[in-house]
């Protein structure tokens, strides 16, 4: 197997960093060939036990001084491939491809929308040395096929892989609801996603209003990105009387262990690239809507495996919450149909083994 340097200056703690540190994590335990590049205190460095460099992520005075650095552990390591996930990494990363002695090869795995056509010099000259794009849907596949300045044939669909071992949890339905001081004889829905607008958080509190009733309780999970966010939906929580049927749980590591806790995931983002929460939800058998838009509708099969919601549709994200409640017979339907969907479509062994093909083939 090649060896490899994962590279992501990113601070953040979301989907891509998650991935990151579960790929490095995989290809050690059978190969120990990935290297990383990090920044300081971020979530990736503190959480990766394989040989990494930790660099501050270069300014303009420091960015020669960053590039020699890394191309020195290039060649002590003998890199061949430079794995990225992150879009600002992409620069650095093409310039220790050609700075470096060693034939390396990148393989860029997007994880996000494409917004607008990148066919200006800079870009052509970025995408020009990227030897591989894989992108984790359908649909994003097509955006790229269209906007980005590459061969076709260098663009992969692969699917994320979801760890069913993560799943197990160590407390019941009833610890966990009555930790966050919430009935656990009440219907409970859960949303797993950063706290910002775009995720649509108060699409679901606005639901929850239509549908008028107190039987229902919601668990907002994740990392506040935005306080002017969080401030509104707290105050349409207090104008809606809905205090004691409303929680927020900070990030969490394992969210399938949750998930199992709860009658309902909803994914309410605008536009979710792939929609990783659905298929974790359906994988631990809690039944999912989502909105119908991106990559979701790849993992929500209408009417089969769960049920979608026209994006951004109060009025339609009520009606299909109240069919979930209404129908135990659909819900069961769900769980059994999504189990079997996410265990044949995002197996998590296929998935590495599939990336193992593509960087075997560069």
């Amino acid at each position: 197997m090649k060896k490899i340097l994962a590279i992501c200056f990113s601070p953040d703690k979301g989907g891509l960093e998650l991935y990151l540190v579960k790929m490095i994590d995989h290809f050690n335990k059978k190969f120990s060939n990935v290297y990383g590049l990090f920044c300081p205190d971020s979530y990736i460095a503190k959480n990766i036990q394989s040989p990494h460099l930790i660099l501050k992520k270069p300014s303009l005075f420091t960015f020669i001084s960053r590039i020699w650095t890394t191309l020195d552990y290039i060649h002590q390591n003998n890199i061949e491939i430079i794995h990225v996930s992150w879009t600002k990494d992409l620069f650095f990363s093409v310039l220790l491809k050609i700075l470096s002695r060693n034939k390396i090869k990148i393989i860029y795995y997007r994880q996000m929308k494409l917004t607008r056509y990148k066919n200006d010099f800079y870009h052509r000259f970025i995408y020009k040395n990227i030897d591989k794009i894989l992108v984790i849907t359908k649909n994003l596949e097509r955006e790229c096929e269209k906007l980005l300045p590459v061969d076709n044939n260098s663009i992969s669909c692969l699917h994320y892989g979801i760890n069913g071992s993560l799943h197990k949890k160590d407390f019941s339905r009833y610890e966990f609801l009555h930790s966050i001081n919430l009935d656990p004889s009440l219907f409970t829905i859960g949303v797993f996603s950063r706290v910002e607008e775009q995720k649509g958080q108060h699409l679901i509190i606005e639901a929850l209003k239509l549908i008028n009733t107190r039987e229902i309780q919601l668990v907002i999970v994740g990392h506040v990105m935005n306080d002017n966010y969080i401030a509104s939906l707290k105050k349409l929580i207090s104008e809606y009387g809905l205090e004691d049927k409303i929680r927020f749980v900070p990030f969490v590591e394992k969210p399938m262990e949750i998930m199992q806790c709860l009658n309902l995931t909803i994914l309410s983002t605008y536009e979710e690239t792939f929609g990783l929460v659905v298929a974790e939800s359906m994988l631990v058998g809690t039944p999912v809507i989502g909105s119908n838009a991106g990559g979701v509708p790849e993992i929500i099969q209408d009417g089969m495996n769960g049920l979608l919601f026209e994006t951004k549709n109060i009025q339609s994200l009520s009606e299909k919450i109240m069919i979930m409640i209404e129908s135990k017979d659909l819900r069961d339907k769900f769980i059994k149909n999504g189990i079997s969907f996410v265990k044949e479509k995002f197996d998590y062994d296929r998935h590495f083994s599939n990336l193992q093909d593509f960087i075997r083939a560069l």
